[in-house]
């Protein structure tokens, strides 16, 4: 049996576990485990995927928010739930909750294969040698494997003391399919963008308004753009506590008519923004990798992306599907410039090539390196003399 465990479960841990439970070799053999039904780790918020009821996934406090459980009492849910499903493989969502650590413990205590689950990089907090030193410990102690998001993911488990042979890569995929085909949906009913009330040509910001997304920093870059010449607008999808100080931003800068919020979408809501937008911007001081970039590349688009996000190294190539920037220079202004002088055929090349590349991370290669990491734990020597 291979569990997984996530806090709460958004759309995009529903299309990944559907590829583990659809796999050839898992059929049968998998459960997910969700810490809470409700609001997770933002309060407030809820982004709970309900389309689930087919799939073998049991929450542990469906009707409560992660606040409102106290972590001793979801590490204790948790143990008692493995006890009773005895899995041979448990994927844990890091390490920074006690239910995380409470899992790899369990699975080390009972001989069982533990993997970690990171988006964890490097450069997303400042680092001191010697506070990563019990790190390494821990994570030797407690982990067999290491699934990183992407590159600077996997070079930071690498220091932290994971072998090459013992990390897997592409954790953070989205169900490219889903917003390939929904993206060209929406294109074909050419009434949406009038009932969306949406600009002929605009950069698209899709997140939650929180000081680490850096909107703040977008609009000022925006207002640049807008008096060198610039003639697309600016649309802002989500919400979130800077919501208020944004809208005032947009009134001091003088924007009004040319930044449009439309607040927080759901997943299927959110996909004619995607499917008008002319290019999409994420200019995070700090992101693990921003999942919003893929599902903006699978619906087609050319991307702007902050060098702080953990996926831009892997998923922005310079001049080819977008630019990436450093979010606490001006170069931002520059890239809104230089995507905006395109003409159409080259920004649907752009977002062609967006397409593309962002095929190899899907739900698919996330569970057959799950099964790589399975096959490779039964056929350990170790596991075999057990």
């Amino acid at each position: 049996m291979t569990t997984v465990i996530w806090i709460d479960w958004y759309s995009y841990h529903i299309s990944r576990f559907r590829a583990l439970v659809s796999h050839e070799t898992l059929r049968g053999e998998v459960t997910g485990i969700e810490l809470v039904g409700g609001c997770g780790v933002h309060k407030g918020m809820q982004f709970r995927d309900q389309n689930r009821d087919d799939l073998p996934i049991v929450s542990l406090f469906p009707a409560r928010d992660w606040n409102q459980v106290r972590q001793t009492e979801l590490a204790r849910a948790l143990w008692t739930k493995l006890n009773e499903l005895r899995p041979s493989i448990v994927l844990v969502p890091g390490i920074y909750t006690l239910p995380g650590l409470a899992a790899a413990v369990w699975a080390k205590i009972h001989g069982r294969c533990s993997v970690l689950m990171s988006e964890t990089t490097r450069q997303d907090y400042p680092r001191t040698w010697w506070k990563e030193i019990p790190k390494r410990l821990l994570l030797a102690l407690l982990f067999d494997y290491g699934f990183a998001g992407g590159k600077p993911h996997a070079r930071y488990l690498r220091q932290l003391g994971f072998a090459n042979d013992r990390i897997a890569e592409r954790y953070d995929v989205v169900d490219n399919e889903f917003f390939r085909r929904a993206a060209a949906s929406a294109r074909r009913n050419l009434n949406l963008p009038e009932v969306l009330e949406l600009p002929a040509k605009y950069f698209l910001f899709v997140g939650r308004l929180s000081p680490e997304k850096n909107v703040l920093g977008l609009l000022k870059a925006f207002s640049g753009y807008c008096k060198r010449g610039g003639t697309w607008s600016l649309v802002v999808v989500g919400d979130g506590p800077e919501r208020a100080s944004l809208e005032a931003a947009v009134v001091a800068l003088r924007l009004q008519a040319r930044v449009h919020f439309a607040g927080f979408k759901a997943t299927e809501q959110v996909v004619p923004y995607y499917a008008f937008a002319s290019c999409f911007v994420l200019p995070s001081v700090r992101e693990p990798w921003g999942l919003v970039v893929n599902e903006a590349m699978a619906c087609g688009l050319p991307v702007l992306v902050s060098s702080h996000c953990g996926c831009a190294e892997d998923l922005v190539h310079q001049g080819i599907n977008g630019y990436s920037f450093d979010p606490v220079s001006e170069s931002l202004e520059d890239c809104l410039l230089s995507i905006g002088a395109l003409d159409n055929s080259a920004l649907h090349a752009m977002g062609q090539t967006s397409v593309q590349m962002v095929s190899d991370f899907s739900p698919e290669h996330w569970a057959k390196e799950v099964v790589g990491i399975r096959g490779a734990y039964l056929q350990a020597p170790s596991h075999q003399k057990s």
